[in-house]
């Protein structure tokens, strides 16, 4: 069978990945030198790449010990993995180009491979994005293979063929995709920031209320004297979904709630809307709201009584109080509901100040999903452009 031929826009030319640049490999470091400590060399490992490339500054830790200088990169430096834990082969040959995060030398473990490149043939930011394209992903992902953990055959990389148009249309078409990057970087930093701010109300407004002057001590500690300690259960009563299996539901108008969150739909609902949810076994602590009608699985602990509280609130206070903190078993996490209801909590007697907390912290929750669509959408144009420009579909004006 033919390979099938390339299609090559008027003035580019195919290049192969060996042609223009070589890796080279991080190195193993024992672990008990690096930390999250913020005393030593920055220290770049998986967990520093996204899916589908770009950087993740949650994967970083500082290195004490020795190092190799050949496994040191800077600011501006082009890095892949080599490897991917989560299987899914997203994150396996996935790009970064390192941030200047230190003047000081940057270390990469043996997950990281540097790409050193002739910056002659190929401009290094194109080369990036192209990495990050359909054609570059596939490559990458069939060249990827283990039981446990993919490992990329880095051998293969550099057969990886590619077309590229001249320097000039290169560095264009580079500047485009980035302008759209770094739009993205600027909902992500609002979405960062917003999510702060959020956390910092909650432990005010769920402690200390609103506009309170006299606060009294409880087992708690000092809590507003309009407020009292309950247990859990004679505030929000929790009880398991029910079972649905699959070959039974039908598509509807109704959420299907799940562990993770509204999931699917059904043509029936068990608990009337407005409700909230949260994962009793599978995923763990994340707490959901619902507006309408809805079929809690058995997967979820559902609300079952309010007792008269704003449902609003009630979400908010079940994400105060880290549900996660709460489950037990040795395989599958599993919440106790048992448990949970133990829990005492302080809570306002005034429905009214419990409706100006949820209204307030809806407020910030509104801005967050706001610029969650913006970055969702900007994230969707840049998967668009990169298809067309990268492909030479959609030519660029020099």
């Amino acid at each position: 069978m033919k390979n099938k031929e390339i299609t090559i826009p008027k003035g580019w030319r195919q290049f192969s990945f060996e042609g223009v640049a070589d890796l080279c490999k991080g190195l193993t470091y024992k672990s008990s030198n690096y930390s999250n400590e913020q005393d030593g060399l920055v220290f770049l490992t998986l967990k520093s790449i996204l899916r589908g490339g770009g950087f993740n500054g949650n994967g970083i830790k500082y290195y004490s010990g020795k190092y190799d200088k050949s496994a040191i990169v800077r600011g501006g430096d082009l890095i892949i993995a080599n490897t991917d834990i989560t299987r899914d082969a997203e994150v396996v040959g996935a790009p970064v180009l390192v941030p200047s995060l230190s003047e000081k030398p940057i270390l990469i473990s043996m997950d990281l491979s540097v790409i050193n490149i002739d910056e002659t043939k190929i401009d290094k930011l194109f080369f990036y994005y192209l990495l990050q394209g359909t054609k570059a992903r596939k490559f990458m992902k069939n060249n990827a293979s283990g039981s446990t953990v993919l490992h990329l055959k880095t051998s293969s990389i550099p057969k990886f063929k590619f077309i590229a148009p001249s320097l000039s249309e290169q560095n264009k078409i580079a500047e485009i995709l980035s302008c759209v990057d770094e739009d993205i970087e600027k909902a992500d930093e609002i979405i960062r920031n917003t999510q702060k701010l959020k956390k910092g109300l909650m432990q005010d407004l769920l402690t200390k209320g609103i506009g309170h002057t006299k606060f009294k001590k409880t087992e708690l500690g000092e809590i507003p004297e309009e407020w009292e300690v309950k247990k859990l259960i004679d505030v929000a009563t929790l009880q398991r979904g029910f079972d649905l299996p699959a070959k039974d539901r039908t598509k509807g108008k109704y959420p299907l709630a799940s562990s993770n969150g509204i999931t699917d739909s059904h043509d029936k609902y068990k608990v009337k809307g407005p409700g909230v949810f949260t994962g009793r076994s599978g995923t763990i602590g994340n707490v959901f709201y619902v507006q309408d009608d809805f079929w809690p699985l058995n997967t979820t602990l559902y609300i079952k009584d309010f007792h008269n509280n704003d449902r609003k609130f009630i979400y908010y206070l079940l994400q105060q109080i880290q549900i996660k903190d709460f489950y037990s078993g040795t395989g599958v996490p599993t919440l106790n509901r048992n448990i949970v209801h133990e829990k005492k909590i302080s809570i306002p007697k005034s429905l009214e100040e419990q409706k100006r907390i949820a209204e307030i912290l809806s407020a910030v929750d509104d801005k967050i999903n706001i610029y969650k669509q913006i970055k969702l959408k900007l994230t969707e144009l840049k998967k668009g452009l990169m298809q067309d420009l990268l492909s030479g579909e959609i030519r660029v004006k020099i």
